[in-house]
């Protein structure tokens, strides 16, 4: 019998164009419900498809708990 793991995460991806000439992408992780900054990407991206596809990455990891969320660690013991 498997255990039933909970989310350990809520966010989202949001991708924001960084510059216009050349037109290059950044992805960062928030939490739901607020604005706040988990994770970002440091490399710009020359495609929005590819910053979504990498901050999906991230989230996902954060989503099952094989990375940790650095507010958690200031905020919340498990």
């Amino acid at each position: 019998m498997s255990k039933y793991r909970s989310c350990k995460f809520y966010g989202y991806v949001k991708v924001d164009l960084r510059s216009t000439s050349p037109r290059r992408w950044s992805w960062s992780v928030r939490r739901d419900g607020s604005d706040v900054v988990v994770f970002s990407s440091d490399a710009p991206f020359a495609h929005a498809e590819d910053a979504w596809s990498a901050g999906n990455k991230i989230l996902s990891a954060l989503e099952d708990g094989s990375l940790v969320d650095p507010h958690r660690i200031l905020t919340e013991v498990d």
